[in-house]
């Protein structure tokens, strides 16, 4: 007896665990907490997670705590197919893939088939077929081409059809060879239940097994029908839900307005992949929640949402871990991922890794990755609900070296470098040479000018130096002396002979130098009223006289200045000419011991007599020898001045 007690006991406290932990709770959404429409028509769920609502005034998305809207056009039907979300409206069908649609015009659409490759469209006016980019016809026959088509489906290798014209099967829609009309009434929606066929009219609902059809008393005016759990949901306008057990049909539970809705109208009941049911009815969004105290929760997922470079959108939803290889400039990286839990929507939380160590959890589902380096990098995203982690998501993105840093660029830009450095090089030296070109012809000319007017006054000897020696002559040959008549012209002749011939040479050899200076100062020695002495010396590093090449004429007009300028008011004068050569270097020197250079030149301002020998002779040397270091000075023996010392110098120049 006791042992019996034990086991009444036992079973009741099982069955009544067993009745708390499938307990089921409903909660209803509408306008009170977020949702636009409350009108819900269709409803699907997408490999994200999440539940797509269409409604007559548009198509929403719910995540489990947000409803977005995604357009204004009226639903009226929705499958989610191969990540692809196809959308029924009024005037045609709309295929969503990501953030990109296309719209196909058509008539209404009613409900969508895919099967294999092929998409057939069900339609207020005969099926039609999804190619080319163009929602066309097919001719079936002319009962079905103008009928309403509310539903296809294909089981055991044939097509059924529900339409206002009854219940088809057909061989194959594209060319169809037999076309069977099972039964004659409106149906409205189909199910497959292994191999048996489920057809809904508007009041009642048969089952087609072995070509047998069986009816099942239901309710009137049914919208939809759904196979959830082995069990048969059959929705009505305006009679709420009955649940039939399968695969026997038996009656198990009823939901209307009286024990759980607030409304009879059920437009379309849904499960989804937590065992969640969702009911869509003309006041709202009912959720079903069974609470079962032995399930865990399953482990999350995670999506990628939305991946743009450069806010640019990247095409990423056939592969599952992501590999991007961006150029230098593509440094932008911006990413929404997401996990949807319709339950649990406020527990997810998330975390990211890029290269090294995750971030903390939160609740934050997107990243902005701004102004990158170049480089290899690996981003790993995760999730968790209620301490389950999802798998981890990864995103391996290469962001390539900038062309200012490859190898041929660098190479290519030294190169040309180069180039410019020789081209910008050249043009400045051609620049330097033309102005020093300029120069070069601006001083040529000028020496030329000074040569010039240096023969002109090699030509123009002076005119009272020739009187005075042919009136020597005259004087010596008169007076019967004939050896110094003799050599009065033999000078004359050589002093003529050299000035004419050494005026159409720029340089002359020293010796010549020597000999005509030589020339000129004994002729002024037997012309002059004065006595006058000279001498000439060198000191040539033994070098040849002959060998050394001096401009012509150089030393003469100094000498003319002295013998003319140097001795006035005095009985004797003397000259002492040098040459010296230090450091190939020839000096120069013209010294006497005249009045002084500065008393000559007071005499000279007030004769009003200018030498323009003199001046010329200057300038020849200073354009020689920048540092010819020309000087004119005074010798002095304590406060009393014996002479005048003229000194220049040139570099030296000879002939082998």
């Amino acid at each position: 007896m006791t042992f019996c007690k034990k086991i009444i006991a036992f079973v009741t406290i099982f069955y009544v665990s067993q009745i708390v932990s499938q307990q089921e709770t409903y909660k209803i959404f509408n306008t009170e907490n977020g949702l636009s429409n409350t009108n819900i028509i269709k409803i699907t769920q997408d490999n994200i997670g999440y539940l797509w609502l269409g409604t007559d005034s548009g198509l929403i998305r719910f995540d489990g705590d947000d409803f977005t809207k995604v357009n204004s056009k009226k639903v009226t039907s929705l499958l989610f197919n191969n990540k692809k979300l196809l959308i029924g409206t009024t005037k045609g069908l709309i295929v969503k893939e990501g953030n990109q649609e296309v719209f196909y015009e058509s008539k209404k659409v009613f409900n969508v088939l895919i099967k294999d490759t092929d998409v057939f469209v069900a339609t207020n006016q005969g099926i039609c077929h999804l190619k080319n980019k163009k929602i066309l016809p097919i001719q079936i026959n002319t009962k079905l081409d103008f009928s309403i088509i509310y539903d296809i489906v294909y089981a055991n290798n044939s097509f059924f059809i529900a339409s206002n014209n009854g219940l088809y099967q057909i061989d194959d829609l594209i060319q169809p060879k037999k076309i069977t009309l099972l039964t004659i009434d409106v149906f409205v929606d189909l199910e497959i239940d292994g191999e048996k066929l489920l057809a809904a009219s508007n009041n009642k609902v048969i089952c087609l097994n072995d070509n047998k059809i069986q009816p099942i008393k239901t309710i009137q005016s049914i919208s939809n029908i759904s196979i959830i759990e082995n069990e048969l949901w059959v929705s009505s306008n305006n009679n709420g839900i009955e649940i039939f057990s399968l695969p026997d049909f038996k009656f198990l539970q009823k939901i209307n307005k009286y024990n759980t809705l607030k409304t009879d109208h059920i437009n379309y009941v849904f499960n989804d992949n937590q065992n969640t049911k969702w009911i869509g009815t003309n006041q709202g969004l009912y959720q079903q929640k069974k609470y079962n105290i032995n399930n865990r929760n399953s482990k999350p997922n995670l999506h990628l949402e939305s991946v743009k470079v450069n806010f640019k959108e990247v095409n990423y939803l056939s592969k599952e871990n992501i590999n991007l290889n961006l150029s230098s400039n593509e440094n932008s990286i911006s990413i929404v991922y997401k996990t949807v839990n319709l339950l649990k929507p406020k527990n997810i939380l998330y975390r990211y890794k890029i290269n090294n160590t995750f971030s903390n959890w939160s609740k934050n589902n997107s990243l902005q990755l701004a102004n990158l380096d170049y480089g290899s990098y690996t981003l790993e995203l995760q999730s968790k609900n209620d301490g389950v982690k999802s798998d981890i998501k990864k995103i391996n993105y290469t962001i390539n070296t900038p062309f200012y840093y490859n190898v041929y660029f660098i190479i290519s830009a030294f190169i040309l470098f180069v180039f410019i450095s020789y081209v910008l090089v050249d043009l400045n030296i051609k620049s330097i040479k033309k102005k020093n070109s300029k120069k070069l012809n601006e001083l040529e000319l000028k020496n030329s000018l000074l040569t010039l007017k240096q023969k002109a006054l090699q030509l123009q000897m002076n005119p009272h130096f020739i009187f005075n020696v042919l009136n020597g002559i005259k004087a010596l040959g008169n007076s019967g002396k004939t050896k110094e008549l003799n050599n009065s012209i033999n000078h004359f002749s050589s002093l003529l002979r050299s000035i004419l011939n050494n005026s159409m040479k720029d340089k002359i050899t020293l010796k010549e130098e020597i000999e005509a200076l030589k020339n000129y100062l004994e002729l002024e020695q037997k012309m002059s009223s004065k006595k006058i002495s000279y001498s000439i010396k060198t000191s040539l590093n033994n070098i040849d006289a002959e060998e050394i090449l001096v401009p012509t004429m150089l030393i003469q007009p100094f000498a003319e200045n002295a013998i003319h300028h140097a001795f006035i008011n005095k009985e004797f004068g003397k000259i002492v000419i040098s040459f010296t050569i230090k450091k190939n270097i020839l000096y120069c020197s013209i010294k006497d011991d005249g009045i002084g250079f500065n008393t000559s030149v007071n005499n000279k301002k007030e004769t009003n007599h200018k030498s323009a020998a003199l001046k010329i002779t200057k300038e020849r040397i200073n354009n020689i020898y920048k540092y010819s270091d020309f000087n004119i000075s005074e010798v002095k023996e304590g406060d009393i001045i014996t002479g005048t010392n003229v000194s220049f110098k040139i570099p030296l120049e000879t002939d082998f």
